[in-house]
């Protein structure tokens, strides 16, 4: 197996968790509430990271289509 193929598929697998990373950041999955004086604060989900994963995935799996 050459490295163009090594490289294709971990781009694949990148981009599965990528997306995975992405549901579970949306939904809010695993996130711990916090509260001041009682109120719940409802922080905002950082998708700017697994967005960016994302793409620097889909990029290497186009640049390394095995042929």
């Amino acid at each position: 197996m050459d490295y163009r193929a090594i490289i294709f598929y971990l781009a694949l697998l990148l981009i599965v968790g990528a997306v995975a990373e992405l549901f579970v950041r949306m939904k809010g999955i695993g996130q711990h509430q916090e509260k001041v004086r009682g109120v719940i604060v409802v922080r905002k989900p950082r998708l700017a990271p697994p967005i960016a994963l994302l793409i620097a995935a889909i990029i290497a799996a186009i640049a390394t289509i095995p042929r």
